[in-house]
């Protein structure tokens, strides 16, 4: 019998190499007329930003540029952005970029209505606690790397300087945009671990409580694609069939963990990621492998399926040597592609499992679809650091 569970889609996705040009007729069919445009300095240099603006523009959408984003959405930035908007009048925002600047789009619809209060009371939204008083205005939001899937999650994910980590403020977006033309810019290194940033989201849904044999589908279907293109956009940007791939890849491991969710790797990589500032995707890239060597404990037949898409040929049934072997063919994947190590980045050990009390304390942590010690979370770290 297949498992039991619900499955859906957050927010409508055009998707398709060019169709970012079509911005201004999705925006305007949500009723927008004057919209915030969130975006980062890289992201307006490389001509993202233009390319948007022009399309909304040209369908009459008047349009305020903001491209003050920052790696990981500090809280202040979101407060900074969401006062230009209001006092702009928007009532829509667009955001075009990468993880963090999609995150922050997100974050500024939920305040911009609503005030900073939102960010001091995160908690109780994220817990169900608490619902806004005046719903989020429409947030569109455009990916400019292959690897958050923001597009078509729920969450923005925000530093708290309340809480002092890193926090999903709850925020579903109205609309994605998914065109690989706006990544073929991207340098070799961020879409190597963007790329592990989308393998690990896959990876983690297979494995969480909720997951079904839909978000199950996507998952498998997601690490396909990035095992087959990722070394190829790694080693030419301008291959756009294989950008082409990977964003696809990205936003159904987005539509799957949203369906599913995260778990284990991705408190980890909070934690690391808030501690020692290294993006997110190279502390999933050096979590995921930890991760699967621990999973296989429970979910077997789900990590020989996945070490098999990676290249394992793993014919053993026996969970510890399908874990390890899982393990290594996505630790040879991301060394193929140039992601660092935790030891290549300087840590030391003592570092990482500095992170236990942040990672084991996160409530993701607890949503793997089986028990979690805290013997396992130092036991998932070491093998993080030394694997």
């Amino acid at each position: 019998m297949l498992k039991s569970g619900t499955y859906t889609q957050l927010a409508p996705i055009l998707f398709g190499n060019g169709c970012a040009g079509q911005a201004g007729e999705a925006v305007g069919n949500l009723g927008c007329k004057k919209v915030l445009l969130v975006s980062d300095e890289g992201v307006l240099a490389a001509g993202a930003v233009e390319t948007v603006k022009k399309a909304l523009l040209g369908a009459g959408i008047q349009v305020i540029v903001w491209a003050e984003a920052q790696t990981d959405c500090p809280e202040d930035t979101v407060k900074a952005a969401a006062a230009i908007g209001r006092n702009g009048s928007v009532d829509g925002v667009v955001g075009v970029g990468g993880g963090s600047v999609l995150d922050t789009a997100k974050a500024v619809s939920a305040v911009i209505p609503n005030d900073v209060q939102v960010l001091d009371d995160i908690v109780l939204y994220l817990s169900g606690q608490k619902n806004y008083a005046n719903q989020p205005l429409p947030v569109i939001e455009i990916p400019t790397t292959a690897g958050t899937g923001s597009e078509s999650t729920f969450v923005a994910v925000v530093t708290s300087e309340k809480l002092d980590c890193k926090i999903g403020l709850p925020v579903p977006p109205a609309y994605g945009i998914v065109d690989s033309e706006l990544t073929k810019t991207v340098p070799s290194y961020i879409t190597a671990f963007t790329g592990m940033d989308a393998l690990s989201h896959a990876n983690e849904s297979l494995t969480e409580q909720t997951n079904t044999p839909h978000s199950d589908l996507l998952a498998y279907e997601a690490i396909r694609l990035i095992k087959e293109n990722l070394p190829l956009a790694v080693e030419d940007g301008t291959d756009m069939e294989a950008r082409d791939r990977l964003a696809f890849a990205s936003n159904i491991a987005g539509i799957s963990f949203n369906e599913s969710g995260v778990h284990i790797g991705h408190s980890a990589a909070h934690a690391l990621g808030h501690l020692y500032h290294i993006p997110h995707g190279v502390c999933c890239a050096n979590m995921t492998p930890a991760i699967i060597k621990f999973a296989a404990k429970t979910y077997p037949e789900k990590m020989k399926k996945l070490g098999n898409i990676m290249g394992a040929k793993i014919t053993s049934d026996d969970p510890e040597v399908i874990g390890t072997q899982a393990a290594d063919a996505v630790r040879k994947f991301a060394a193929s592609i140039g992601v660092k190590t935790f030891k290549e980045l300087g840590l030391s050990k003592d570092q990482v499992l500095a992170a236990k009390p942040m990672f084991y304390g996160d409530p993701l942590c607890m949503a793997f679809g089986g028990e979690v010690t805290e013997q396992d979370v130092t036991d998932i770290l070491t093998d993080a650091y030394e694997g």
